[in-house]
């Protein structure tokens, strides 16, 4: 299985993303979106505002869907999802001031993202996905209840190990990706093999990769 593995460039060129296919277009148009960007190199916290932005494109959330649907109308339904889409964080920062401007970029005809401050996890149900950065609770173990059906996303080490779905990990100029596929199916969402098979999947307790 592969990974996704972005560099941080510091040269005047934009950032090269190691991907394929799909991921590597919806990366470089979206950092492109953000202001200025196009003519200089992007910084860490763009790239992953750039993986938030895209992860909607591979998620479906099953609880949010009726039962019984064609593959149609579950694509029909992942579509619909990722255009009302709501992102959600708790403390804003770099990566989160990133993503409101990428979500105000790419305000186009029936695109309808929007972007909620939490006080607290009490109302995570109105979220479809919550970033929490490296200055929340690294120690605190994250359990949501599995109707919410919330993609979780960090960048604090440890992250997927203590119940979120999706860590980023800098690994030296690079920023990498980590799925834990069983509390993503916990929370019941179905995340595309197209990503699964860029990213490195978490197996608890050696964090192994994962052949398909």
């Amino acid at each position: 299985m592969g990974s996704i593995v972005v560099s941080i460039q510091r040269t005047k060129t934009p950032g090269f993303v190691n991907a394929s296919g799909m991921m590597f277009k919806l990366l470089i148009g979206l950092m492109i979106a953000i202001p200025e960007a196009s003519s200089r190199s992007y910084e860490e916290h763009e790239i992953k505002a750039a993986f938030l932005y895209s992860f909607a494109q591979f998620i479906t959330w099953e609880t949010r869907a009726t039962t019984g649907q064609t593959a149609a109308q579950t694509a029909a339904l992942t579509a619909a999802q990722t255009a009302a889409l709501t992102y959600c964080a708790v403390h804003e920062g770099p990566v989160v001031n990133a993503l409101k401007e990428l979500i105000a970029a790419k305000q186009t005809a029936g695109e309808t993202r929007r972007y909620t401050l939490l006080a607290d996890l009490s109302n995570i149900r109105q979220c479809h996905i919550l970033f929490l950065g490296a200055d929340n609770n690294k120690s605190e173990s994250l359990q949501l209840r599995p109707e919410e059906s919330v993609l979780t996303v960090g960048d604090s080490q440890g992250f997927v190990a203590n119940g979120g779905i999706i860590e980023f990990r800098r690994q030296g100029a690079r920023v990498q990706v980590h799925i834990n596929l069983a509390t993503a199916r916990a929370q019941r969402i179905q995340i595309s093999s197209k990503l699964l098979k860029l990213a490195t999947i978490y197996n608890a307790p050696d964090e192994a990769k994962i052949d398909d």
